[in-house]
């Protein structure tokens, strides 16, 4: 049953006027002149992500990360502000340095940092004293530190470390001996280990020192969290590390002290995101059910402990929780969530299961730290004008401070402000999407439909640097919210179960009408774009029409039946096509692309990702293949050491000039188009630090 949007606005509201507050810059607008974002400034943009807010609230820890051309690389340092924007700084010495966070009682910041030699060269966790001193090495551990947490009385760090191999092993190991046996024990289809969680004292004098393990081996951890008087650890684990099989770990109460166990959940159902109320007797965490894996966007349960009852929180309301921490009186939490195409913060009532919204930003809000009071908010906000920065919020008067400019070179550049637009699909369904138009567009003109990733995936109204880019060369662009979309509720989420290029293919198709009817697009200047499922629905979509002219597809899978044990295919077997090969192998085969390749006209490049292990990189090398001997003009770029996503800087820059070439080629009849030589640093202007 649909959900119902629930949510009451905050009383005290903080809004886009805001943005005009004391201690904010000018609201962002839409620019009628000036130069266009480049790729270069694209691929240079600094970025800060991360904001942790000391517990009094006066500081803010954050991450900034910058470009290192030279050596194809981006460099991350620690940095601090306070509260008032001012006195930003280095906060540590190291671009290694990560995932800094305040201890609770405001004395420390803890932070990772390879240490070791050698192969031995592991993450570490360090510690700096805030009112002065150097930073003290509190782990040595053998296998490198991952997610850790602090107890609430700041004498202790629980980590999750993997386990590693007797000497004799791993030495066989680094000799060859070095098979990997798919999905049995630790391994998954790659070499995987057992890891488990430890608890260490912050006993500097003596650091570092021997941490304590906690859980029992041999097991795979997710999550965890340490309970208030430190005398409990909930967390998540199976016995196995199959890839498609994360449904099977569940939730579990360590008593510390005797080792005894407890298990909270027994179900078919993933299970994340674990945090304590503060009185200790409740447990919430998120997960799609409390019986089966169901196409969820994600619930909040609570468990209350001496009980054992566990109930849903805010079960009416559509929005899409991306985080959430308890208010220290117990009586709510506050969360980041998604509306549509906007993220704001919000509080939940956990008695009465009233959800209020507390900022009203068109936008995304996202990454939020509190005060030790909750009477402070840290948080990143974006929005189509505004790169991310760092922000801070006063959850009592609703004022609204920036604490970073990243990059303030962004304010002279022309910059467009998306539409919102809805259409009705073939079947009546109501689709919404964002539409940028070019500022001096006055005819229909050329336009690329883009398709997002997921299929859980959405557009928002954040910044979004490639869309800037295409509209610098002329391009408008629709965004289409298709059926299967994040952020309108688990009705619109589920429109496309076994549907796959089905209902999601006509909302793309009914928009494209629409554009062109309301006279932006042109119908013999369209093309087609998309990354993992974009990729999928946009190969697909050129198997059914010959309307666009040119297509990019990154990261996909054309031909389901192959991907069913290279790729990860759960969502694909529970939800988006339903059985398997064998005992559905018609339908799989029919939702294939490949399977239609010969009649797709559209000229084609393609882009993947060598060590991509989500959608392998043979479901593009045979596309290619096959559009190239069908004569279909087609080229693939293929990125070595890379992933799901293109992260090296010189392989996004190749990217981004390759695909705009053809689209400039097959859209526009440029056959000529270069992009500009990459500046010379020597003659760039440095922007200040702020």
């Amino acid at each position: 049953m649909r959900k119902s949007n629930a949510v009451r606005v905050f009383a005290v509201l903080i809004t886009a006027a805001a943005l005009t507050a004391p201690g904010a810059p000018r609201a962002p607008a839409q620019q009628s002149a000036g130069p266009t974002l480049t790729i270069d400034e694209v691929i240079d943009m600094v970025r800060v992500s991360s904001p942790q807010i000391s517990p009094d609230g006066s500081r803010v820890l954050f991450t900034r990360n910058e470009l290192d051309w030279d050596e194809n690389e981006r460099n991350s340092r620690i940095w601090v502000v306070g509260a008032d924007g001012q006195g930003a700084r280095p906060f540590t010495g190291s671009t290694d340095d990560r995932s800094a966070e305040w201890s609770p009682d405001g004395r420390w910041v803890s932070f990772t940092r390879p240490a070791g030699e050698g192969d031995r060269r592991a993450r570490q966790l360090f510690v700096l004293p805030v009112d002065g001193g150097e930073a003290v090495q509190l782990t040595k551990h053998v296998t490198a530190v991952g997610n850790y947490r602090w107890a609430e009385d700041s004498r202790s760090i629980f980590f999750v470390a993997n386990d590693s191999l007797p000497d004799d092993e791993e030495k066989e190991r680094k000799n060859g001996d070095d098979a990997v046996f798919i999905d049995e024990g630790p391994s998954g289809q790659t070499q995987g280990s057992w890891n488990g969680v430890w608890m260490i004292t912050v006993e500097t004098a003596e650091a570092p020192h021997d941490a304590t393990r906690l859980t029992p081996q041999p097991r795979r951890v997710g999550n965890f969290a340490p309970s208030p008087n430190g005398n409990f650890l909930a967390y998540t684990y199976r016995t196995e590390n199959r890839r498609n099989a994360s449904h099977l770990s569940e939730i579990w109460l360590l008593a510390i002290t005797t080792g005894e166990e407890e298990r909270i959940t027994e179900n078919d159902a993933p299970e994340s995101n674990l945090a304590w109320s503060p009185d200790g007797r409740s447990l919430t965490f998120v997960a799609p059910d409390l019986e089966t894996w169901e196409l969820d966007q994600g619930n909040l349960y609570l468990h209350d402990i001496p009980r054992g009852e566990t109930r849903q929180l805010m079960p009416d309301t559509d929005v899409d929780m991306r985080g959430y921490r308890w208010n220290p009186g117990g009586r709510s939490i506050d969360l980041v969530a998604l509306d549509r195409t906007d993220a704001n913060l919000y509080r939940l009532d956990v008695r009465s299961d009233e959800l209020e919204r507390i900022t009203d930003l068109t936008g995304v809000v996202s990454s939020a730290s509190y005060d030790a009071q909750h009477t402070m908010a840290a948080f990143q906000f974006a929005s189509p004008t505004e790169p991310g920065d760092i922000w801070l919020a006063d959850l009592r008067d609703g004022t609204r401070t920036r604490l970073t400019e990243a990059n303030p070179w962004i304010s002279e550049k022309t910059l467009v402000e998306p539409e919102v637009i809805r259409w009705n699909s073939h079947d009546g369904l109501e689709i919404e999407g964002v539409l940028y138009v070019p500022a001096d567009r006055s005819a229909p003109g050329a336009t690329v439909l883009e398709i997002h990733g997921g299929p859980a995936g959405v557009f928002t109204r954040g910044f979004d640097s490639d869309a800037q880019l295409l509209l610098a060369q002329g391009y408008a662009l629709l965004q289409p919210n298709v059926r299967g979309s994040s952020g309108y509720g688990d009705a619109l989420l589920r429109g496309n179960m076994n549907d796959i290029g089905g209902g999601d293919y006509q909302d793309l198709m009914t928009g494209v009408d629409a554009i062109i009817e309301r006279g932006v697009a042109h119908p013999d200047s369209l093309a087609v774009k998309g990354w993992s499922y974009g990729g999928i629905l946009g190969g697909w979509t050129i198997t059914r029409t010959e309307r666009f002219k040119a297509a990019s597809l990154g990261a996909m899978v054309a031909d389901w039946p192959s991907e069913f044990g290279a790729g990860f295919n759960h969502d694909v077997v529970r939800w988006y096509l339903g059985g398997d090969p064998w005992s559905n192998g018609d339908y799989w085969r029919e939702r294939s692309a490949y399977t239609h390749l010969d009649r797709i006209t559209t000229p084609t490049i393609l882009f993947h990702g060598a060590n991509d292990r989500t959608d392998t990189m043979e479901q593009s090398m045979n596309f290619f293949a096959g559009l190239r001997h069908l004569g279909v003009e087609a080229r693939f770029i293929l990125f070595p050491r890379e992933g799901h996503g293109i992260a090296e800087p010189r392989h996004r820059r190749t990217l981004m000039i390759e695909e705009l070439r053809w689209l400039q080629q097959y859209v526009k009849g440029m056959t000529d188009w270069e992009a500009p030589e990459r500046p010379d640093p020597a003659e760039e202007v440095v922007a200040p630090i702020s």
